[in-house]
């Protein structure tokens, strides 16, 4: 998180103030320097307080909270969209991953400055084994993205409610032609054990952290300033691609927070459904993004660090040359 410029300071001079910096001139007045120093210590007090340390300390999962509770309510939305307004869903699978992918590349343009938008504990995971995230920080984190995905798709059922009440009669259901759950937690196709939907959600969430380790890298070909388009456009592509069997949740957030949310209406048959599938979405992708960052940080990172090493250890060995004529010189 970066670290704002410090505010500037006035020092009241009877009808006048003088702006002080580091490039005004102090006063002459004795007098006046001490009035000044005086001013700088309360500022300093004022931002040392208790509820500013605690602003710093939350900020980063503060933003993670709404960054994935705006990605959470535009997916469930775009999910609760077309399945009020057709009787077969699967018709509008491009327009599920485009909600899913611009939801996440919102969510990644609202936190992505403050807290790195992994919007998903999988990616906070990866991060925090190969790219230097605090072990410390991971459970916070983790805590973030599932609240704000559970409060994500309460929002997103407040928007709807009314709009699924003449869809289904007024009768919440799991599954069946007016079935709406899985607008909300995913639901393997009725066809797909859970060991085949673990298989699924765990290389789509490795595919998923590879793709966003190399977009970025900024040794490799970072998105730099579109990085949350990419994000957003590789999430849509894996969802088009691969993510057919399962809903495609890779993200244990993602799935969890609106099954939560949804027990509220559909029941507790929401985690015993499709053979307590529960599991499936959580474990997968947290396995699944641990192999996927393995697999970029050994297959892709290490060869040109390797290279990296090699030049510099070219340019020590040139300057130590360079010294030694020098000095014989």
């Amino acid at each position: 998180m970066s670290t704002p410029a410090p505010p500037s300071h006035h020092v009241s001079e009877g009808k006048h103030s003088r702006h002080t910096s580091l490039f005004s001139k102090r006063p002459s007045n004795p007098s006046e320097r001490a009035g000044e120093e005086i001013e700088f210590a309360n500022q300093r007090k004022i931002r040392d307080t208790f509820i500013n340390r605690m602003r710093i300390f939350a900020a980063p999962y503060f933003a993670e909270f709404l960054g994935t509770a705006v990605f959470v309510l535009m997916g469930c939305g775009a999910n609760l969209t077309y399945t009020v307004l057709t009787t077969n869903a699967q018709s509008a699978w491009v327009g599920n991953a485009l909600g899913w992918g611009i939801g996440l590349m919102t969510g990644v343009f609202i936190a992505g400055g403050v807290s790195g938008a992994m919007l998903n504990p999988a990616v906070a995971l990866s991060f925090a084994g190969f790219r230097g995230l605090p072990w410390i920080q991971v459970p916070f984190y983790f805590l973030a993205e599932f609240a704000g995905a559970f409060v994500g798709a309460l929002l997103a059922y407040a928007c709807f409610a009314h709009s699924l009440d003449p869809f289904d009669g007024y009768h919440r259901q799991i599954n069946g032609p007016f079935g709406s759950a899985g607008a909300f937690g995913n639901f393997a196709r009725p066809f797909i054990g859970n060991g085949a939907a673990f298989l699924s959600e765990a290389v789509g969430t490795g595919l998923l952290v590879l793709g966003v380790f190399a977009i970025t890298d900024n040794n490799n070909f970072p998105a730099r300033s579109c990085t949350p388009l990419a994000i957003g456009l590789l999430l849509t592509g894996l969802a088009l691609s691969i993510g057919y069997p399962t809903g495609y949740s890779f993200n244990p957030a993602r799935d969890l927070g609106p099954r939560c949310a949804a027990a509220i209406w559909y029941g507790a048959a929401v985690f015993t459904n499709h053979g307590s599938y529960t599991w499936v979405p959580v474990a997968g992708p947290l396995a699944g993004g641990i192999v996927g960052a393995a697999v970029y940080e050994f297959f892709i990172v290490s060869k040109r660090a390797l290279v990296d090493e090699e030049m510099e250890s070219i340019s020590a060995s040139e300057r130590s040359s360079i010294s030694i004529e020098e000095r014989v010189q």
